[in-house]
């Protein structure tokens, strides 16, 4: 595919799971990509397989829970060149109880998976270098209905999507669109622990209507779409991609 064939698109989390993924099909669709996250070994990881497939692959180590860092990895992304788009990948989960949840705990996932991806949206529009861009960011099962012993991950990716909902409308009259893709149960790192318990993962599938779970590069499909000028009048949108959870 050449959907994305000129346009330079920024992936976070890019260096494993669903961002690794999304980072494939997005290069593969002719965009040159800039990955970013927290491990340098990881990027070079998802890198080599970008570059042996003929794409084009920079890296920018950044920990994305440290919001000053999140600003000032916009201005250095947008320092020598416009970004077309940016899919914000990059995410944590941590599980307990609400009357165990650690406060510090909580701030750190609504940090990192609704502050940090604001955060840098809004450093790369400030930056004038980001105007016609796409902002895809990711949302949840947990932005639409209740997920148990996960209370600050439910209650940050309800928050993303009153976040896309906001930015699309603010944004709109620049030319800029902000969506959201919507995952159900995939088998990555923010899952592994619950998906290693036979029971929790029998409960899941039996859940799902297709009976199996998500393969991460089901979601590279998605993102190109919304990256691409295939969907140039949505705006303020989720795409569900859930095997049909939520429609059952």
């Amino acid at each position: 595919m050449t959907l994305l064939e000129g346009r330079r698109v920024i992936v976070t989390g890019g260096g494993r799971g669903l961002g690794r993924a999304i980072a494939r099909s997005v290069a593969d669709a002719g965009a040159a990509v800039t990955l970013v996250a927290r491990s340098l070994d990881q990027l070079e990881s998802t890198a080599q397989e970008i570059v042996s497939a003929g794409g084009t692959a920079d890296l920018r180590v950044a920990d994305l829970s440290d919001l000053d860092a999140a600003g000032a990895l916009a201005r250095d992304l947008t320092a020598d060149a416009p970004v077309d788009g940016i899919v914000h990948a990059a995410g944590i989960q941590h599980r307990a109880d609400a009357l165990d949840f650690d406060d510090e705990d909580f701030h750190r996932v609504v940090t990192v998976n609704v502050q940090a991806p604001f955060a840098l949206s809004r450093e790369v529009m400030r930056s004038g270098r980001g105007y016609r861009a796409s902002h895809v960011f990711i949302g949840s099962l947990g932005s639409s209905i209740a997920i148990p012993r996960a209370v600050a991950y439910a209650a940050s990716k309800a928050g993303v999507l009153g976040l896309v909902r906001t930015l699309a409308n603010e944004w709109a009259p620049s030319g800029v669109r902000v969506n959201a893709i919507s995952p159900g149960y995939f088998h990555t790192e923010l899952t592994t622990d619950l998906l290693n318990d036979e029971a929790q993962h029998a409960r899941v599938i039996s859940r799902i209507p297709m009976r199996r779970l998500g393969e991460p590069a089901e979601l590279g499909g998605a993102a190109v779409f919304l990256l691409s000028d295939m969907s140039t009048y949505m705006t303020g949108q989720q795409i569900i991609v859930d095997g049909g959870w939520l429609s059952s």
